[in-house]
C-alpha cells in the first residue's frame, strides 16, 4: 500500500525526472498529490464523495450500482455500496492521487483515494464486491490492482457477484471491444460496429467481467446497473 507522507507543494525532483522519462520513453509520470490531507463532508454514492471544501471526487477506475436519482430507481446493491463507501472514508483523513486527467466532463475531481492508514479506497470497494472495474484511458495507472481486487471479490462471491450468472455458456453471447474494454449484448447495434481487430467474444457476463471489461451502457442492462 502507498505510505502516508506529508505533501510538498513544490513538484518533487523525481516527478520532474519522471516527466522527462515520459517525453523520451512514453512512460507515465508520477503525479503529486494536490493536498496533504482532505476530509469528507458527504457521501454521494458508492464511488463519489464531496469534500469539506465543496469539491466532488469521483473514484478513478471503478463503477458502483446507482442509487435513486431523477427518474431512475436504485439498482441492486446501490445503497449497500454507498454504505460501504461511508464506512471506509467517513471520519478519516484522506489523500488524493491523480492520474493523467484531474477532472471529468462534469467537473468532478478524478482521484485514487487513500486513507491515512494506507488503505486504497477504490480497490477496497471493488474487493468487497460493491463495484466493478471501469477501464477509462488515459487514467489506467492502477488498473491491474483493481482487476486483481475484482477477481478476488468474484471468487469469494461477494456483493454484486452473487447475482451475476456464471453458469451461462453461450459461445457468442457478448461482444467485447479490446480497445475500450466494454462489452455489448450480441445483437446490440453499437456492438456490431466493433472492428474485427478489436472484437472478442465472451460466453457470459461473468467471463467479460473477469477479463476486466465493463458493460456498455448503450445496450447492456445488467441487474447491477441502473
Amino acid at each position: 500500500m502507498t505510505p502516508w507522507k506529508p505533501m510538498d507543494r513544490k513538484v518533487p525532483l523525481v516527478c520532474v525526472a519522471g516527466i522527462l522519462v515520459v517525453l523520451i520513453l512514453g512512460m507515465p509520470p508520477c503525479f503529486a498529490e494536490e493536498n496533504a490531507s482532505v476530509r469528507v463532508k458527504w457521501i454521494a454514492d458508492g464511488d463519489t464523495i464531496i469534500l469539506q471544501d465543496g469539491r466532488h471526487v469521483r473514484y478513478i477506475g471503478i463503477d458502483t450500482p446507482e442509487i435513486d436519482h431523477q427518474n431512475h430507481k436504485a439498482a441492486p446493491f446501490g445503497y449497500e455500496a454507498r454504505t460501504v463507501n461511508r464506512q471506509l472514508v467517513e471520519g478519516w483523513t484522506l489523500r488524493l492521487v491523480f492520474d493523467w486527467e484531474k477532472k471529468d466532463h462534469y467537473g468532478r475531481v478524478l482521484a485514487y483515494v487513500y486513507r491515512r492508514d494506507g488503505l486504497f479506497i477504490n480497490a477496497e470497494i471493488v474487493r468487497q464486491g460493491y463495484a466493478h472495474v471501469l477501464y477509462h484511458p488515459p487514467n489506467i495507472d492502477k488498473i491491474d490492482a483493481l482487476i486483481a481486487a475484482q477477481r478476488e471479490a468474484m471468487q469469494a462471491n461477494r456483493g454484486v457477484w452473487q447475482i451475476i450468472d456464471k453458469t451461462q455458456r453461450t459461445q457468442q453471447a457478448f461482444r467485447g471491444n479490446r480497445r475500450s474494454r466494454r462489452f455489448h449484448t450480441r445483437y446490440c447495434p453499437k456492438g456490431k460496429q466493433i472492428s474485427k481487430g478489436n472484437l472478442i467474444w465472451f460466453e457470459n457476463e461473468w467471463s467479460a467481467f473477469w477479463a476486466g471489461y465493463a458493460p456498455a451502457r448503450e445496450c447492456v442492462r445488467l441487474r447491477t446497473m441502473p
